[in-house]
């Protein structure tokens, strides 16, 4: 009976979470209707800060060190990151010069050059992050972790009772590679204006996706290991932050969200590709173009 209410509990606090961080996605997508100026920060730090509030109230209830790491590796990162990523585009949007284009593509790659430094200077934690590594996890992510045996280039958070070691660090990793990909649209759009964006109400400016999350991970593998993009050479990073930019979905740890494809049991793990295939042969059976 115990080991039905544990199993229980965890379940509880996962779907908690999960309707947390899907709140959150949608609120802040809600926003993008507004300019990227003081307005659109304020009410994003609020939800977001709400957010985080909510979680920190569940922090006190894991049942296993397993449990514990999940939180600090990946949820909570990824809500601290969209709080980085939020102030980081305020302030580039805020400081792009006044002048010609050539002075504000510059401006734009000067800092591109500047948080592609940041993974740099921290170069070991940083391919932990990027490479899904796990060895060191007990040392990183549990709240009563010592010190870190390579420290980390910047000061992190020190509350021990709602953070770990390098929660606050894979939470910058993951904006910074979110502000990379933001900074390149900019600078694509200043060297290609007539790219820009459709304005709102345009059917096609209007495009999201409204599908389960996941299947945009399904999608995104299966562009990958095909080689479907820059002839194989696209990173399935690249692939899924461009699918997020343009589809208008947060799709968070990628890792992590394949590990729900592997988890499936009684299901396919190409659930919606299968999905995509059946429907694309009934169509042709129809006869019906």
């Amino acid at each position: 009976m115990e080991c039905y209410s544990l199993i229980f509990n965890i379940f509880l606090m996962k779907q908690q979470i999960e309707n947390i961080r899907a709140e959150l996605s949608e609120s802040l997508l809600d926003l993008d209707t507004l300019e990227n100026g003081l307005e659109r920060l304020t009410r994003s730090l609020q939800l977001i800060d709400a957010a985080v509030k909510e979680i920190n109230a569940l922090a006190g209830s894991f049942d296993s060190q397993e449990e514990e790491v999940d939180f600090y590796k990946h949820v909570k990162p990824e809500i601290l990151g969209c709080r980085i990523e939020e102030v980081m585009r305020y302030n580039l949007s805020a400081n792009v010069p006044i002048g010609t284009t050539e002075h504000k593509i510059k401006y734009f790659q000067d800092e591109l050059k500047a948080r592609q430094s940041y993974f740099r200077m921290n170069a070991f934690h940083y391919q932990y992050f990027k490479n899904g590594l796990s060895d060191l996890d007990h040392l990183y992510f549990l709240r009563d972790a010592g010190p870190l045996t390579i420290p980390v280039a910047e000061f992190t958070e020190n509350d021990t009772e709602f953070s770990t070691p390098m929660t606050y660090l894979f939470a910058n990793f993951i904006a910074y590679e979110h502000i990379q990909l933001y900074i390149l649209q900019q600078i694509a759009l200043l060297k290609f204006p007539e790219k820009q964006q459709l304005k709102p109400g345009n059917p096609e400016a209007e495009l999201k996706w409204t599908g389960d999350s996941v299947n945009i991970v399904e999608l995104a593998y299966g562009i990958w290991l095909t080689g479907q993009l820059n002839n194989g050479n696209a990173s399935l990073n690249q692939i899924v932050r461009w699918l997020e930019a343009n589809l208008q979905v947060n799709i968070g740890i990628i890792q992590r969200r394949f590990n729900e494809i592997e988890r499936r049991k009684r299901l396919s793990p190409t659930k919606f590709i299968d999905q995509m295939r059946d429907a694309i042969l009934q169509k042709i059976e129809s006869g019906n173009a």
